[in-house]
């Protein structure tokens, strides 16, 4: 299993708006092969700041069959205009 960390930081101000968006986006990303779950969580101390975390099958379930599928482009058209930069890592459990 792997777990992708993306860290979103919103243009200012458009914390709100994404939250609101959100339902609409996370089917899209649930409805991927591969799709465990998912949670989004806001920063304390800077409430521009989000972090996502999806858990995965697979490692290329995310990197090829989302990222390269008509879902991916579908998924940020609900959001990503909100964004100002994303990071993303993938990290596997170890205990």
């Amino acid at each position: 299993m792997i777990l992708e960390l993306a860290t979103i930081t919103l243009k200012p101000g458009n914390a709100d708006a994404f939250i609101s968006v959100m339902p609409d986006a996370f089917p899209i990303v649930a409805s991927t092969p591969g799709y465990i779950r998912h949670e989004l969580h806001r920063g304390v101390e800077h409430p521009d700041t989000f972090t996502l975390m999806i858990w995965w099958e697979t490692l290329e379930a995310h990197t090829v069959t989302f990222r390269e599928s008509e879902r991916f482009s579908a998924w940020r058209a609900v959001w990503g205009h909100l964004m100002e930069r994303s990071d993303v890592v993938h990290v596997t459990q170890v205990y």
